[in-house]
């Protein structure tokens, strides 16, 4: 596989012109394309991210064109060895957090719900239960707050991906968010407004 010299990428139906690994490594570095878009080797198509891994090389941008470079020269310095356990390390805690990103996504769901346990404590601890909008209000706040907080980490995790050259994964992220936070709003919104009005 490693003696193909050019590679075609796919994305979303569309192929690229043949292009060399280190043109491919100069576009993840500037976030043009991601780690999991398609690269035609012998005919068949595979993700960059797994075709990295068959021929060793490190899933870093940068790393990867320093690693690309030396191939392509016929060198091969003791420190790409030396580093390759460092490497391997970045890699699973990149894997890390793209999987944090999409739970947080996830988490818009849940945390509306424990943010509305604030109503129900007030309420005993005050003895007396709140009217229908007061109480509704509350809940309506800790509904936006639940679904507003996750994207505080979201956006940090994002902008960490970012600088590996995912930023495919990143607006991926960020459209889920926006969809289940939305999603998460209305939907607890409703049952919010129901529950409120049942206990009023």
């Amino acid at each position: 596989m490693s003696k193909q010299s050019t590679f075609r990428l796919r994305w979303k139906g569309v192929i690229s012109e043949p292009l060399s690994l280190a043109q491919i490594s100069d576009k993840l570095r500037s976030g043009e394309i991601s780690l999991i878009h398609n690269i035609e080797v012998e005919g068949s198509w595979i993700t960059i991210r797994e075709y990295f891994r068959t021929i060793g090389l490190s899933r870093s941008p940068i790393a990867t064109a320093t690693q690309i470079k030396n191939q392509e020269s016929g060198s091969n310095p003791p420190e790409i060895k030396t580093s390759e356990t460092k490497n391997k390390n970045n890699q699973l805690n990149l894997e890390h957090t793209v999987r944090m990103g999409y739970l947080w996504c996830g988490s818009t769901f849940i945390f509306p719900l424990l943010f509305s346990l604030i109503v129900p404590i007030l309420e005993f601890l005050t003895k007396s239960p709140f009217p229908f909008s007061s109480r509704f209000v509350l809940l309506a706040f800790g509904t936006l707050a639940g679904c507003g907080l996750p994207y505080l980490s979201i956006r940090h995790i994002n902008a960490t991906i970012q600088d590996h050259g995912l930023s495919d994964i990143v607006k991926d992220q960020q459209k889920l968010y926006v969809t289940l936070a939305t999603a998460s709003a209305l939907i607890w919104l409703i049952v919010f407004w129901i529950l409120a009005g049942s206990k009023g």
